[in-house]
């Protein structure tokens, strides 16, 4: 306990000296930083302009980099968080102008800083004589539309569709501002041709169009490892309304490949980080965006956590090392990771599960090593917001007593896949609670889920100002009394994953992977759950129990499927490893189900109208 203790207080020493407490900053040197571009001034709208700095400095110790962009004159932006990378790909502008590329130096030990400025210019695609021009990107299945600016007051968007495609699909709109007009074009089946046309809006109704032209997508390199997929059973016609399935892929030949599939298995997008980080994705954003946690790292500083558009670029960054030297000047422990949830609430804030580990307390669970969690909340610009500890938060300690130890005993050590770095020079700690999802809820608070405690909570966020106590918890031996068909044993989910609430509610959907109740009823299967919640009465009814027809041991997510209308139209549950060979997204129907079957493990999976129209509720 003596040596874990002096270990985290060493590390609680370095993240102080990180942000520059260590000695006056007048005592140091200011570092010496230049900044250079990838390509000369001016490029055309879209280009990707990898920046480099280089920095020096008369003083020892590591030096870190951050990087801001914005139009000249304007605000600048962060687009990536201090890291120990001096280069970074930015942002492309989507629009013609001026812009400016901020570095800023930190010396880590010194806490003194140094600046350095670039401008760009971006010149327009579009011109008289080429009203309606495409530019490929690096990937070859998202093409850049460009046409001339459209009228003030209207809006434009992009509708796209193949020669075997009834209905377009469209990309999100943008108001017309003077200048012109570029979108992503994504979601297409590789080697086709497509059909591009620019439709201008006025008050929500069509009244015009631009030319249209025609652009063939290029094969997927055989670079890219993708999953063999199988179709078990085709997607009943019902299914239309939401014909994509994105995929967090994991374990695969090349691992770590994010993918989506229509619903027959052909793949329509991927995504590889720039800088061939592993990781996985965690949750599609509206509008055409995605967040990304890069792999534990024994260094903080280089697990990324990224949030990146359908073609594949950085709009924004941050990392491990990053957040806990904010939360160490917040008088909370350093992470060792982020892992499982990283998402963009409804009130425009920022949402991770963060893992730390420490004794906690003489006897507390024997004294050994326990892995705990910390909800962390940024604001848009990844600076900390609101902090939730799972074992200092109000109440706690009678609501969430770490003598209770995970149900079925889990233990990580260092390197086991699924958890998170020990501080030193712990190898092995009880893998206490686990939490693998957290959501912003209709009413403000957070639901968590706590995989290894086989329970839900309820956090008092209010959207920042609540107290972060545990309002309640659900689960077998919580504070529900579950309502179920009378033949059913064990009706409560265990060791679930991907806790969903209906934005409208009552409804919460749940992927219950059933290890719990799977261990004591060798033979039964995993299974997707809806819940009818009443959290007057403190009922949870299960509505559906859906058998997934396989023991998936982890992994898994869970989600309402709601069409255009807002109405409900099926389940979507993914069973994300079986045997960590292979997944199936299962997605039910009233008049049937698709069973897609792929020959990777999955982190998650969802189903989508189109790349840029995921249901995410209130997130």
């Amino acid at each position: 306990m003596n040596n874990t203790i002096n270990t985290r207080k060493c590390l609680m020493l370095i993240m102080a000296l990180a942000v520059g407490v260590a000695a006056p900053l007048s005592s140091f040197a200011t570092p010496v930083v230049t900044l250079s571009g990838s390509l000369p001034s001016p490029q055309p709208v879209g280009a990707v302009v990898t920046w480099t700095a280089t920095a020096t400095d008369t003083d020892p110790g590591t030096i870190m980099y951050a990087f801001n962009v914005g139009p000249q004159g304007g605000t600048l932006a962060l687009v990536r968080d201090f890291s120990p990378t001096n280069s970074f790909p930015s942002y492309p502008a989507l629009q013609e102008g001026t812009y400016q590329v901020q570095v800023t130096a930190r010396n880590n030990s010194t806490g003194k800083t140094g600046t350095a400025i670039q401008t760009i210019v971006a010149e327009a695609i579009a011109s008289p004589t080429n009203p309606v021009a495409l530019s490929n990107t690096a990937n070859p299945l998202v093409v850049l539309f460009s046409s001339l600016p459209c009228a003030s007051g209207e809006s434009m968007l992009v509708a796209f569709k193949n020669a075997s495609q009834t209905t377009s699909q469209l990309t999100p709109s943008k108001p017309c501002n003077g200048k012109s007009m570029n979108f992503y074009v994504a979601g297409m089946l590789a080697s086709t041709k497509y059909t591009l046309t620019g439709v201008f809006l006025l008050a929500g109704k069509v009244v015009g169009y631009t030319p249209s032209v025609v652009y063939t997508t290029g094969a997927i390199p055989s670079t890219v490892a993708l999953p063999a997929t199988t179709i078990i059973s085709p997607a009943p016609t019902v299914a239309a309304s939401e014909p994509l399935l994105l995929h967090s892929y994991l374990f695969g030949a090349r691992p770590y490949v994010q993918a989506t599939t229509d619903l027959s298995g052909n793949f329509v997008w991927y995504y590889e980080p720039y800088d061939g980080e592993g990781g996985y994705l965690t949750r599609a954003q509206i509008g055409g965006y995605f967040w990304f946690i890069g792999n534990p790292n024994p260094n903080p500083y280089l697990q990324p956590l990224r949030e990146f558009d359908v073609a594949g670029n950085t709009v924004l960054e941050t990392n491990t090392g990053r957040i806990s030297e904010q939360l160490v000047a917040a008088g909370q422990p350093p992470l060792t990771d982020v892992d499982h949830e990283l998402r963009t609430m409804g009130d425009g804030n920022i949402l991770m599960i963060g893992s730390t580990d420490s004794t906690l307390g003489t006897g507390i669970q024997g004294g050994a090593d326990i892995i705990y969690n910390l909800l962390v909340v940024l604001n848009p610009s990844m600076q900390l917001q609101w902090i939730w500890n799972s074992v200092t938060c109000g109440n706690c300690a009678t609501q969430l007593p770490p003598s209770r130890a995970a149900i079925l005993g889990e233990t990580c050590s260092n390197g086991q896949g699924g958890c998170p770095p020990l501080t030193p020079p712990n190898t092995i700690a009880n893998d206490w609670l686990h939490g693998n999802s957290a959501e912003l809820a209709p009413d403000g608070s957070i639901l968590m889920s706590l995989r290894h405690q086989d329970w839900l909570l309820k956090i008092d966020y209010n959207y920042g100002a609540g107290t972060g106590n545990i309002l309640w918890r659900m689960g077998l031996g919580g504070d529900f009394t579950v309502i179920a068909d009378a033949g059913d044993t064990y009706p409560w989910f265990s060791h679930q994953h991907d806790a969903e609430w209906d934005y409208r509610g009552p409804y919460l959907s749940v992927f219950d992977n059933g290890n719990t109740r799977i261990a004591a009823n060798p033979g039964e299967f995993s299974r997707g759950q809806l819940l009818d919640i009443d959290q007057t009465a403190m009922t949870a009814r299960i509505v559906d129990n859906l058998n997934i027809g396989q023991n998936c041991a982890a992994l898994g997510s869970a989600q309402m499927l709601v069409n255009q209308n807002g109405a409900v139209t099926g389940l979507h549950y993914e069973c994300g490893t079986i045997n960590f060979t292979s997944s199936q997204s299962q997605s039910f129907y009233p008049t049937g189900v698709l069973n897609m079957s792929s020959a990777s493990a999955a982190y998650r999976s969802a189903q989508m109208h189109d790349m840029y129209s995921p249901y995410v509720g209130l997130n």
